[in-house]
Formats: C-alpha cells, sequence, structure tokens
C-alpha cells in the first residue's frame, strides 16, 4: 500500500495558503528542539517588518508561529496540544531574546474533523474556546501563547482551497479548486501544487478516476496543467517495466540453468551408481 506523505502536503498547503506573503514568511519543516529528537512540525518565522497576513488563517501570526498537523488518519488529543504547548516554551527558551517574550510566539493546530473529545477536554481545564471564522477557533484565557485550532472540513473553499484538499473525501470542488488555482501560481509554487494533486489523486483514485471518465474537460484541464509530471511519471513507469523485464529474464535464464545444473547431477548420480556397482561386482 502505497505511504502518502500528508506532512508534505500540508507544508505545501500552508505555502500556497499564505502565498500573498510569501516574501514576509520563513518555513522551517520539521524544526529540532536544541539537539533532542523533539520537532515541531512547522515553525512559521514572520519577518520583523513583515506585512499583515492576508488569508485569515494566518491572522493570529505573530512573530513565532507554531503549527501542529494532523493527517486524515489521525487524531488530534489531549496529549498532542500539551506537546506543542512544551515545544513552544521550549523554543521561547532556547531562542531568548530580550526582543521577544510570549506574546511573539502563536500556535496552530491543523485537523480536517472537529476535535470534539479534545475541545471538551479543554474547557474542563478552564480554556476559553470560541469560533474566530468558520472553521478557526481560538483557544485562550490563561494559555501563555495566542492559539488557534483550524477545523478544515468547515473552512469556507474561499478562505481555504489548499488545506480543503489534504482530505479522503474529495469532492467536485476540491479537484476544481486545485485546477483552477494551480493556473494562476508561478512554476516554484506549482511544485506544491504538484504535491498536493499528486496526494489527492492518490488517496481518492477512485474517485478521480470516475470525475475524469465522466468530465473530459476537466481530464483535458488536468493533462494541460500537469503534462510535465505525467509524461516524467509515465518515464518512471516505463523504466520500471523495463526493470522488471530484466529481472524477468534473469530469472528465466537462471531458471534455465538450474535446470541444467539439475540435469548434470542426475547424470553424475548415474555414474556414482555405475561406478560403485562396478566397484562390487
Amino acid at each position: 500500500m502505497q505511504k502518502i506523505d500528508w506532512h508534505s502536503g500540508f507544508v505545501s498547503a500552508m505555502k500556497l495558503e499564505l502565498v500573498e506573503n510569501e516574501r514576509d514568511l520563513t518555513y522551517h519543516e520539521e524544526h529540532p528542539i536544541a539537539n533532542r529528537s523533539q520537532r515541531i512540525d512547522l515553525l512559521i518565522i514572520k519577518n520583523e517588518k513583515g506585512s499583515r497576513i492576508v488569508n485569515p488563517i494566518g491572522a493570529l501570526f505573530s512573530r513565532f508561529n507554531v503549527c501542529e498537523y494532523k493527517s486524515p488518519e489521525q487524531s488530534l488529543t489531549y496529549g498532542d496540544f500539551y506537546k506543542v504547548l512544551a515545544y513552544t516554551g521550549l523554543h521561547l527558551n532556547e531562542t531568548y531574546d530580550k526582543r521577544f517574550n510570549a506574546n511573539d510566539y502563536t500556535m496552530t493546530f491543523v485537523r480536517e474533523p472537529h476535535p470534539y473529545d479534545l475541545f471538551k477536554r479543554l474547557r474542563k481545564d478552564g480554556f476559553d474556546i470560541l469560533p474566530e471564522r468558520p472553521g478557526i477557533y481560538s483557544v485562550s484565557n490563561n494559555l501563555p501563547f495566542k492559539t488557534q485550532v483550524i477545523v478544515t472540513k468547515e473552512i469556507p473553499p474561499e478562505m481555504s482551497s489548499w488545506l480543503k484538499c489534504l482530505t479522503k473525501r474529495g469532492t467536485t470542488d476540491n479537484l476544481e479548486c486545485i485546477i483552477n488555482n494551480t493556473r494562476t501560481l508561478d512554476e516554484h509554487n506549482k511544485q506544491h501544487a504538484d504535491n498536493i494533486m499528486n496526494i489527492f489523486t492518490a488517496t481518492n483514485m477512485s474517485f478521480v478516476d470516475q470525475m475524469i471518465k465522466e468530465e473530459p474537460s476537466m481530464c483535458q484541464a488536468v493533462n494541460e496543467l500537469f503534462a510535465d509530471e505525467i509524461n516524467q511519471m509515465k518515464l518512471v513507469i516505463a523504466d520500471k517495466d523495463s526493470q522488471l523485464t530484466n529481472l524477468v529474464s534473469q530469472l528465466t535464464l537462471m531458471d534455465s540453468q538450474l535446470a541444467d545444473k539439475d540435469i548434470l547431477i542426475a547424470q553424475l548420480q548415474a555414474e556414482l551408481e555405475k561406478y560403485k556397482n562396478h566397484a562390487i561386482n
């Protein structure tokens, strides 16, 4: 079964969601905390003189923004929340600078379905959870860092087109968003769209096949936008087919050689039996 790299898809999606501020932001994937094994999923650093983030997903952002992503196959747990809280505190400690304080840090949690259990437990801990925008919830009251939870399933398409495509329940809107928005990207950012398209098709293969059969115009659009990637994939498949053909030929030759060896062994055994009988007589 093909392993889906949801994490790289998340990084690509965040870069595309915030593309209007790409010059204001620096991305650090799997950011290590000192020399320990703990890693922050995605650390987004905003330039000191960076302008206001256009996409509401980044409206909360300050200088250092710690992001935790959970794929459709994972849960966002109570332990995850406090883990990220600890990681954010560790990062503040290790990069301590008198210019910055807790207000320069934010925490963002991203997942597809609504985290009912997590919100219930956080409310029991005394935190306030408020909907700031559709699909964006703030968590506050005695938290050291500004915090938000983004529920991609609830976000309207006009606010988020890329994060919503990281799903195993693909829709026509998802596919059309990828196609239409890819047309507006430069070559550098198109690579991120390619990554999301690859994940979307891999996790929604039956749906995509059906859409392409039923909507010839969509098939044409996919072929036009991702022609280079499709050709590259064809080359990879052709190369693998060639390797498999060579392997089959080698195995056939080995099988033939083994058959010859079996015949030779049988002949030697027959000669040995003749020699033993002659020696006895």
